[in-house]
């Protein structure tokens, strides 16, 4: 079975930003707290995040903890 395609997305978006294990781990929990603070994508009903979002989502998360 494979990643869901949520969480391969988000390693796609980190790889292509060079993030190391560290920087990926803590995007992830980033994403979450996101949609928590109720900043939601719009992918889906369930507020999930397009990859141009997560684009988007991964130069905030690396401007403010870069």
């Amino acid at each position: 079975m494979g990643k869901k395609n949520d969480t391969k997305q988000i390693d796609d978006i980190s790889n292509e930003f060079n993030m190391n294990l560290k920087q990926r781990k803590l995007f992830g929990k980033f994403i979450e707290r996101e949609k928590a603070d109720g900043w939601y994508g719009s992918l889906n009903a369930k507020g999930d995040f397009t990859y141009t979002e997560l684009f988007q989502k991964a130069k905030e998360f690396l401007d403010l903890f870069g």
